[in-house]
């Protein structure tokens, strides 16, 4: 069974609630795929990032086998079957279109929908992983954009939340779409039919916004 873990940010490193649910969920470490959000540029950022996070498992006494990133360093087959062969997959922050554009053209879309390990996505990964990504203004998207994301969950995400400074733009959606704003070092953990919710986390409906 899958299962979906979407994050914002850690400001400061996997909380001990964070780590203690990583430790729990990821029971097999042979590989660890980091899917980039920019697959054809930036690669010295993508692999700085890549080592920001895989030491922040590690500090969490989580270790994998073996460790890579997914970009275009990689043909289209290659790509596929790293992100297929790998117990964990991390998809990473950046531009939330541009990564999903990327998904698609490399073909892994398909093969993230069918994986039956553990994916982590963390701010636009997360949105991405959603039946409905929204892109907002709020969020820093250079304009909003709705479309059908890869449908692992059906939870649409706002990460990088603040209570106070809920914007027009997401009341408004909320009318429309129920919008979980993930707040940094918030989680939302999806198996089966089971979701739970760690940290600062808010769901947003008909203009209600509630903390769950």
């Amino acid at each position: 069974m899958s299962t979906y873990i979407l994050t914002s940010m850690f400001p400061n490193g996997f909380h001990v609630q964070a780590a203690e649910m990583f430790r729990q969920k990821i029971n097999k470490r042979n590989k660890f795929a980091f899917v980039a959000s920019e697959f054809e540029m930036l690669y010295e950022k993508t692999d700085k990032y890549f080592h920001f996070f895989l030491d922040m498992f590690e500090d969490a006494g989580i270790y994998f086998e073996e460790a890579y990133v997914v970009d275009g360093r990689m043909n289209a087959g290659v790509a596929q079957k790293a992100v297929a062969e790998a117990d964990v997959i991390w998809l990473s922050g950046g531009d939330t279109p541009t990564q999903f554009g990327y998904f698609q053209k490399y073909g892994v879309d398909k093969v993230l929908r069918e994986h039956g390990g553990v994916i982590i996505g963390m701010s636009a990964g997360s949105i991405n992983m959603a039946k409905t990504a929204i892109c907002t203004l709020s969020c820093g998207h250079y304009k909003q954009e709705i479309y059908n994301g890869l449908g692992c969950v059906d939870i649409s995400v706002e990460p990088h939340f603040v209570r106070e400074k809920v914007s027009e733009e997401l009341l408004a959606l909320s009318e429309e779409y129920t919008i979980y704003g993930l707040c940094d070092d918030g989680l939302i953990v999806c198996s089966g039919e089971t979701v739970e919710f760690y940290g600062e986390v808010y769901r947003l409906n008909k203009r209600i916004v509630e903390r769950i």
